[in-house]
């Protein structure tokens, strides 16, 4: 059985690896690419963002409180915590008459370093806001006000807006029940098959209906939006405009829907077992050449992916990973 290993190398000898298992699929669920146990059951994490804000455009929440497709790129985000995404997070809550302090989201710094550094020099601290998952759930929160409930306790899985976003993954993904956990944010994630979860980024990114149309240029357009400076799934939707919707979440899951020349849509998942993030850009990437999506040279904006320098204190070059797909 084929899997994914990333190798990581110090002065020319393998020191560590992660394995990964993924799949690449069509429209239909069938399976292109097989790496590793193609129904391995994992939590998807912030790679369920897309489903998850679909529920703002089925709802009538994005038309009604007149939402742009950027914050629909943030309502779909792990996004950095940099101004432009604080504020488009504030603009979806301004349109739908609702305030910040209603996020139960969590809250730490912003991931982008500058932006983290800049609330510290000014004396503020880190608000629920600055959470990566802040425009997800200004997205639930529209849609609950929108579909006439209450956003008190929005998180709870029993709550209707949870629901309903419940019912369109389980559409996406072909599945009649799926378990869920707590998230790192709090709300209910999904815990699916690999397979299904390529299958549902393949659905989306056929945009075969309105919503998928809708969801899928969102994030190819404002893939700043998605996650931000020097981040993996930003850079790829930047090297391939309008070609793929990448995205990532936590213990190192990531999905894709891309177009190929050719003009045939697939979707992919890929979970690095052990967690390590470090592997997951490079799988991703392997993926991608081994279906001919993408050739070398690859952009400047992916290389710390595909041949990321490993460098000591000293920021000497001690090593690199390499992406392999093995027995």
């Amino acid at each position: 059985m084929k899997s994914l290993i990333t190798q990581v190398t110090r002065s020319g000898v393998v020191e560590s690896f992660h394995v990964g298992y993924g799949v690449i699929v069509d429209t239909a669920g069938k399976i292109v690419r097989a790496y590793g146990d193609t129904e391995y059951l994992t939590y998807v994490r912030s790679s369920a963002k897309p489903l998850q804000g679909m529920a703002v455009l089925r709802s009538g929440a994005y038309d009604d409180f007149k939402l742009t497709s950027e914050e629909l790129a943030v309502i779909c985000s792990s996004h950095s915590g940099e101004p432009v995404h604080t504020e488009t997070v504030s603009q979806i809550f301004s349109k739908a008459g609702l305030g910040p302090e209603l996020l139960a989201c969590g809250i730490h710094p912003p991931i982008h370093r500058e932006s983290a550094k800049a609330l510290q020099a000014a004396g503020i601290a880190p608000q629920q806001i600055h959470n990566n998952c802040s425009g997800k759930h200004a997205g639930m929160l529209a849609t609950s006000v929108q579909l006439g409930y209450s956003p008190k306790d929005y998180l709870n899985p029993d709550h209707p807006v949870q629901q309903y976003i419940y019912d369109i993954v389980k559409e996406y993904t072909s599945s009649d029940k799926i378990h869920r956990g707590v998230d790192g944010c709090s709300a209910p994630v999904f815990h699916l098959p690999l397979q299904k979860v390529a299958m549902a980024f393949a659905r989306i990114s056929q945009q075969a209906n309105q919503e998928c149309r809708q969801i899928f240029q969102a994030m190819t357009s404002h893939p700043h939006l998605v996650a931000g400076e020097g981040r993996f799934d930003t850079a790829l939707m930047e090297s391939y405009p309008s070609k793929i919707m990448s995205k990532g979440g936590a213990e190192a899951v990531s999905a894709a829907g891309f177009i190929m020349p050719d003009g045939q849509v697939y979707g992919l998942a890929v979970k690095v077992l052990d967690g390590n993030y470090r592997a997951i850009g490079q799988m991703v990437l392997k993926m991608l050449e081994d279906i001919g999506f993408l050739k070398e040279p690859l952009s400047n904006q992916l290389m710390k992916w595909w041949k990321p320098e490993l460098k000591n204190h000293a920021k000497h070059v001690i090593g690199t990973t390499k992406t392999l797909i093995a027995e």
